[in-house]
């Protein structure tokens, strides 16, 4: 009988060592057809790294830095968000902790959509240098978030404007794959440089560096005609791809590193305010992401997936801790703090387990309309919690005109 037991035993161990479970280390975003893209390898150091507690906090791909390796994990201060970072605890409690180490987690392409609800972008003229400004001016800097259906009327930008009226314009200076920081060995000469992070972006607005490398990109034009003594609002959203490439939240002998996340953020916008002294800003984290398998499983999101830095909500939370520290204003996507963006709804905002669908862009735009109308002392009023089920945006459009 003993024999026969052991037997047994040593069948079903055999059995689990032949078949396994998988390699949980291969990991994507779900593509816009439900198909998952193959994982990408980079030459990157494989070293492996114990993943925080799910409920801390780290987004997107840098086409452009690929190469950057992985460090060591760094702790965020005690803020685990700011005041705005109100987590729910359902996608935390979804998920469990997942360490990649060797392959890369990779930004899937955008997708491509069919608009059904493109809104009518202001064409303005623009103000000579003389001439009075007569309009409220935005610019955007960020990624894909915001470069997504770009020229097509739905674009966060555009929506978001749109909710403003007539005397609100806009410039939109977001590049898809693009991170806040700098690679690692990259160099910070003014001479040569020509990176499309947020730092480039920055001095190419402050005429630090000749704006003429950003050509190939739709915002290349658009940077060339903001006159940064009018700006009025800078609204910045960066960290999926610094979060993708591994790069360092900051650097605690070198505050202003602008090869890490926080340092990068920190000092391009010291170099923002120097040139529009009179400009509000507002700080959007990264967005709560899911990320799949190569066979298309779920296998974990935004709370749960570290590259040794920490996962995607390490980031977010070191852009809160930023944001309260410079005084500027935080725009909370991660926890469901404004609108119903979890483990549960996902699907209905995110077109590839990252990127907004046409719907939740309407949300984000909404909801970021009001946090700016808020900044100009236009509307004092709480925004009222948004959820995809039951928002309509033109109905909510109509309602701004009665008020």
């Amino acid at each position: 009988m003993k024999r026969r037991f052991v037997t047994c035993i040593l069948t079903l161990l055999t059995t689990a060592t032949m078949f396994g479970c998988g390699d949980p280390s291969k990991l994507t975003s779900k593509s816009s057809e439900n198909q998952v893209t193959e994982i990408q390898e980079e030459e990157a150091d494989p070293a492996k790294a114990e993943v925080p507690d799910a409920a801390s906090s780290a987004e997107e791909n840098s086409g452009e830095d690929n190469s950057a390796t992985e460090s060591t994990e760094q702790p965020v201060s005690a803020d685990q968000g700011g005041e705005n970072a109100v987590s729910t605890g359902d996608s935390a409690a979804a998920t469990e902790g997942v360490s990649v180490t060797e392959e890369e987690i990779v930004e899937p392409e955008l997708p491509t959509e069919e608009v059904q609800q493109p809104v009518e972008t202001t064409v303005v003229e623009e103000t000579k240098d003389e001439e009075k400004d007569k309009y409220y001016d935005i610019v955007f800097i960020g990624d894909s978030q915001f470069d997504n259906a770009r020229g097509t009327g739905s674009e966060i930008p555009a929506y978001t404007c749109s909710l403003l009226g007539k005397k609100a314009k806009y410039y939109n200076l977001a590049i898809g794959g693009t991170a806040a920081s700098l690679g690692r060995e990259m160099s910070t000469d003014l001479e040569t440089f020509n990176d499309s992070s947020f730092i480039g972006i920055c001095y190419a607005l402050a005429g630090k560096i000749k704006p003429d490398f950003l050509d190939q990109y739709a915002c290349g034009a658009e940077l060339k005609k903001v006159k940064p003594q009018n700006v009025d609002l800078y609204i910045i959203e960066y960290g999926a791809n610094d979060y993708i490439n591994g790069k360092d939240l900051y650097n605690s002998n070198a505050g202003l590193d602008p090869h890490t996340y926080s340092g990068a953020l920190a000092s391009g916008i010291g170099e923002l305010k120097a040139i529009s002294p009179n400009a509000q800003f507002i700080l959007c984290g990264p967005s709560y992401c899911q990320w799949y398998n190569g066979s298309g499983a779920f296998m974990g999101d935004a709370f749960s997936v570290s590259k040794g830095i920490g996962p995607l909500t390490e980031y977010a939370n070191t852009a809160s801790n930023l944001a309260s520290t410079m005084g500027i204003t935080y725009f909370d996507t991660m926890y469901a703090s404004q609108f119903d963006l979890k483990i549960e709804t996902a699907e209905m905002y995110l077109a590839d387990g990252l990127h907004y669908t046409e719907k939740g862009r309407q949300i984000y735009a909404a909801v970021l309309a009001h946090t700016i109308q808020k900044l100009r002392g236009k509307d004092v009023g709480d925004m009222p919690y948004l959820e995809i089920n039951s928002f309509d945006f033109w109905a909510y459009k109509d309602s701004l005109k009665k008020k």
